[in-house]
């Protein structure tokens, strides 16, 4: 059995300790999250459309500072099983796939898209910087899509390698 490269296991463990991080601090100190964001909202009002209605103004506030705190909860919860998933699936492709440069390009999506949980703190800081449709609109096209996808193609690539490596050990 031959080991994954030591990056991808490392991103791997990384990710699972920022998530684990991220779910303590979160649950320890939301009220403060809560008023940081309350506060960054309240000093960007045109970016999120404050009109100065204290009701309506409001509504706007809780709806953006919810967003915040569900890309941390989401930061949270990715991060705990896309980090073992990374760690599993490239020693599946260490171990099986035979051929040296699709198990590298494997290996590769594999650390790329395990980043992937670090899109949703990107999300849950650009909701409260940029407003709450284009923070989401920046997460999604310039780190959530690129970083997931990696993910999806990578784990889609190990399948058809191991179906590949499969069938070329019964023809031979």
């Amino acid at each position: 059995m031959r080991r994954p490269p030591l990056a991808v296991i490392l991103v791997g463990l990384f990710v699972i300790a920022l998530g684990e991080t991220a779910g303590a601090v979160t649950s320890q100190l939301r009220p403060q999250i809560a008023g940081y964001a309350a506060a960054r909202i309240g000093a960007n009002p045109q970016r999120h459309g404050l009109a100065g209605s204290a009701e309506y103004d409001t509504e706007v506030t809780a709806r953006t500072v919810y967003a915040a705190e569900a890309g941390l909860s989401f930061f949270h919860t990715h991060a705990q099983g896309l980090g073992p998933l990374v760690i599993f699936a490239s020693t599946v492709a260490a171990t099986v796939v035979p051929w040296r440069r699709a198990r590298g390009a494997v290996h590769a999506l594999l650390a790329l898209g395990g980043l992937f949980p670090l899109g949703y703190l990107v999300y849950a800081v650009a909701v409260v910087e940029r407003g709450r449709e284009a923070g989401i609109g920046i997460a999604e096209r310039y780190v959530l899509t690129p970083l997931g996808s990696a993910a999806i193609v990578g784990l889609l690539a190990l399948a058809v390698l191991v179906a590949a490596g499969r069938r070329r050990g019964r023809a031979a």
